[in-house]
């Protein structure tokens, strides 16, 4: 009886080169001698013998041929770069065989199953959607499920579901064979099909979004130096297709990208944030033409995006200031940190906006509020009798009040599709007031504040904790940092917080602190 073969083989024993039985954990990775990572997350690869191409090393004289071999050396020196035939058929040819990718092909050349795409896209348009509204989703799940979708559509798709799984911190998904898809994967995939797509010739807005889709990804997996180089070469990309002026050099036609007026907006908006978190220096500095006055009245993301670029355009001197490393750079005065951060707390933000892009905002604006204190505390400005609040030590339990003030009535499902970015800068936020908890003495804060800094940095701690799951490094830093604190000073019972103008009285009442454990 003929021995039945397995499917597939888990990635340990292909490395080893020894007999798999395909189940998972697999009986040799079960039997190993240490403990090993059982895993199906590399592409198949083809089976059975490799197909023989016919070269010229078997001709002769006598069929025509001179007597000596044609080398492919010999033959680019005969025919010069310019001069030389392209074939386009073997340029998107498959790597095994000669048919050229067609619409078919690409849709049998990836290995990720179209359902977990399918599952993935529709987590993207429940939970992160509002975070990046330049995807149509409908429009994307009907190509898929259809298996209408291109070479370009698939690669979008790829690269939308590995940001997502990355941004939600979803577990790897089952596909078939006993393989798993994870995000990385997924990237992968994307990838490879997309160097194969020629798409920096062939180049169009969903190439523009899989830059940036690839930039939310490695930015997640705090691959900083490729996320930042993604971001750049989706910002490049949109200004070769015009994306930065109202006259575009492209055209939507098949309906998957959705909000295109918004969209340089959107990557704008990501290298300035992104950029600010690794010190760096903007790659775009012209400046940026806005959506027309009537597309911002019907459209509330590109409300919400344009109230996330205020932001950064404020924050644009403060930026400059940090990202100029030499010595002879002129320092921030005590004014222009005052008036930066005046004009920070002015901006209002919309209420009418997604809860999720709204959150966005207001965490963003307490990060710069307090990167503009941590600038004038490395500046030795910072003073217990300024009468600028910005300029003394208590601003951080200001800014920490004002952050829970603003997160009031939002749940976590409302702050998980923000993912990893926000963050850091809720860190940030609770990193500083935790300094200031230990390092200074209780009699330097205001009684105005109702809540002393203790009880607030207890409260962002139990806040931002869900979150911090994500990254245990983090979470390891503040909880020692808030442990060390409340031990200082414990945190009291049933201290209400000041309530904010902008924050209804009746949302507050509600709001109460507790003890720490």
């Amino acid at each position: 009886m003929r021995r039945q073969l397995t499917k597939r083989a888990c990635d340990e024993c292909i490395s080893r080169k020894v007999k798999c039985s395909g189940s998972w954990p697999c009986d040799t990775c079960q039997k190993a001698p240490k403990e090993v990572d059982c895993t199906y997350l590399k592409p198949p690869g083809r089976r059975g013998p490799k197909v023989r191409r016919r070269t010229n090393k078997g001709r002769s004289a006598s069929d025509g041929s001179i007597g000596h071999v044609h080398t492919e050396e010999a033959a680019i020196r005969a025919h010069p770069v310019e001069n030389r035939p392209v074939n386009h058929a073997a340029v998107h040819a498959d790597a095994e065989g000669d048919e050229s990718l067609s619409a078919w092909g690409w849709r049998k050349e990836t290995c990720i199953p179209i359902t977990i795409l399918v599952y993935i896209v529709r987590l993207y348009q429940t939970f992160s959607h509002s975070v990046w509204p330049v995807v149509n989703a409908d429009a994307l799940l009907q190509q898929l499920e259809d298996g209408t979708h291109d070479a370009q559509t698939l690669c979008l798709a790829l690269a939308l579901c590995a940001a997502t799984m990355a941004q939600l911190q979803l577990a790897p998904l089952a596909g078939g064979d006993n393989q798993t898809v994870d995000s990385g994967l997924l990237k992968l995939e994307c990838m490879r099909l997309r160097e194969r797509s020629d798409y920096r010739e062939n180049l169009d807005a969903k190439g523009v979004l899989v830059s940036f889709f690839l930039h939310v990804y490695h930015a997640k997996i705090n691959q900083r130096k490729s996320a930042m180089l993604f971001i750049q070469e989706a910002i490049a990309s949109g200004r070769l297709l015009g994306l930065d002026t109202k006259d575009r050099n492209v055209a939507f036609t098949d309906g998957v990208v959705a909000n295109e007026e918004i969209l340089f907006l959107l990557l704008w908006v990501s290298e300035r944030g992104y950029a600010m978190h690794l010190g760096v220096r903007p790659s775009y500095n012209d400046p940026v033409e806005l959506p027309d006055a009537a597309h911002l009245a019907m459209n509330t993301h590109a409300r919400g995006l344009l109230e996330l670029f205020k932001l950064f355009v404020t924050f644009d001197k403060i930026q400059t200031r940090r990202c100029t490393r030499s010595n002879s750079a002129q320092a921030l005065s005590v004014a222009s940190l005052a008036e930066t951060e005046a004009a920070l707390s002015a901006l209002a933000f919309n209420s009418d906006q997604a809860s999720t892009r709204l959150a966005d905002c207001y965490i963003t604006r307490e990060w710069m509020k307090t990167i503009v204190w941590q600038e004038a505390l490395s500046q030795r400005l910072l003073s217990s009798t300024s009468t600028t609040e910005v300029m003394t030590f208590r601003f951080p339990a200001v800014v920490g009040r004002d952050l829970l003030m603003s997160l009031q009535g939002l749940t976590e499902t409302d702050l998980l599709p923000l993912g990893r970015d926000q963050l850091l800068k809720c860190f940030e936020v609770a990193n500083s007031l935790a300094d200031i908890v230990i390092y200074t003495p209780p009699r330097s804060f205001s009684n105005a504040l109702q809540a002393g800094p203790q009880d607030l940095l207890h409260a962002l701690y139990q806040k931002i904790l869900p979150f911090l799951e994500q990254d245990p490094v983090l979470k390891s830093i503040l909880r020692a940092k808030t442990a060390e604190a409340l031990v200082m000073a414990p945190a009291r019972l049933g201290v209400g917080l000041v309530t904010r103008p902008d924050v209804e009285e009746e949302n507050i009442s509600d709001y109460s602190l507790t003890a720490a454990s």
